[in-house]
């Protein structure tokens, strides 16, 4: 079995490493149509953004990158995973894609309607260059009830209630891979230059604040002025632009603070918004800064919220001490995760091989 996968393996990422040169392409047609009927759909997807995500996501599919990753990925028996797809961010379940394809098991997803063309558009033509490749789509009714296993991700009460369906549909508490809310922060130390800024405008805004990797909370010492940053994330608009809707979604947030005489700040055309507070995670787009007297007192609430977080982004200069289980990165680099990343701190890579 092993030396057939291996075979098997070393073919999907041959078709893999192929179908990135193409969809790298900005003007190849496959990607251009996805991208249009993905602009058009009920999301707050940006030209942008997502001409980004698809980029960054094709830069993965390298032969060294994919061999490392399907090495740790291969699977003793094939079973049919269920994957219900988010549509918060562009490709958000790509890396799952991925995963139960080079496993060797058999894939059928869910896509949300948010962002209901990019996956079936890439499988589509990974199966036309393998045609025995088994992936499929269907709506969520028909996944749970032919899967043998099940990934999700999305809202605690909604996987509460996929856990629910899972169980009367006969899918064992083991074959269920289920990770819920989830957010990212950063701590700086005061002295971070333009480029710094920069970096970290882009991990709180790019792709409206919508995604677990995306910060939602900047820890700053006490008494740092957050005008560096503010500049920063208005020249990050200038070149990703808001999304239509998000004004409009942070006008009651905006609205709300100043009832409460919350000291805010905002970008013209209120296309971002930044609160002074404790360390609360706000709604998508609105920043949360929030100050600590000594690195100690962030390190505790890290701890505490270990469950919570998805991400902590600081620079070399910042020393912290942040549980394993925990993901981090440096300035710039949480919208550009590395082939294989841990969801929520679990390994997919163990979930799919112990079925």
């Amino acid at each position: 079995m092993k030396d057939m996968l291996r075979g098997r393996t070393v073919h999907i990422i041959d078709a893999l490493i192929d179908l990135a040169s193409n969809w790298i392409d900005i003007d190849y047609e496959s990607r251009r149509r996805a991208e249009e009927i993905t602009l058009a759909s009920d999301n707050r997807f940006t030209e942008q953004a997502l001409a980004f995500a698809i980029n960054q996501q094709m830069s993965l599919l390298t032969s060294e990158a994919l061999m490392d990753w399907a090495r740790r990925l291969e699977a003793d028996t094939q079973r049919i995973v269920g994957v219900l797809n988010p549509g918060n961010v562009p490709l958000a379940g790509f890396q799952d894609f991925l995963a139960v394809i080079l496993s060797g098991h058999r894939y059928i997803g869910s896509v949300s309607s948010k962002s209901p063309a990019l996956l079936p558009a890439i499988a589509e033509e990974l199966r036309s260059r393998i045609e025995y490749l088994d992936i499929s789509f269907a709506d969520f009714d028909a996944l749970v009830s032919k899967a043998d296993a099940l990934v999700a991700s999305g809202a605690d009460e909604t996987m509460a209630f996929i856990r629910e369906r899972a169980r009367n549909h006969g899918i064992e508490a083991d074959h269920l891979l289920l990770r819920g809310h989830r957010y990212s922060v950063c701590v700086i130390d005061g002295s971070e230059g333009a480029e710094d800024c920069i970096a970290i405008a882009e991990d709180v805004l790019l792709h409206e604040g919508q995604g677990c990797r995306n910060v939602a909370i900047v820890w700053a010492p006490a008494n740092t002025s957050p005008d560096a940053l503010l500049d920063a994330m208005a020249l990050f608009r200038v070149t990703f632009p808001a999304h239509p809707d998000t004004s409009g979604a942070l006008q009651m947030q905006r609205a709300l603070l100043e009832a409460v005489e919350t000291p805010i700040a905002y970008g013209e055309g209120l296309v971002f918004l930044m609160s002074r507070g404790g360390p609360e995670p706000q709604s998508p787009g609105h920043l949360r800064w929030s100050e600590y007297e000594n690195l100690r007192e962030v390190e505790m609430w890290i701890e505490a919220h270990r469950k919570e977080l998805q991400l902590v982004v600081s620079s070399d200069r910042v020393k912290l001490c942040v549980p394993d289980s925990i993901e981090t990165a440096r300035p710039g680099n949480a919208q550009r995760p590395r082939l294989g990343w841990r969801q929520d701190g679990i390994d997919i890579d163990d979930f799919l091989r112990s079925l």
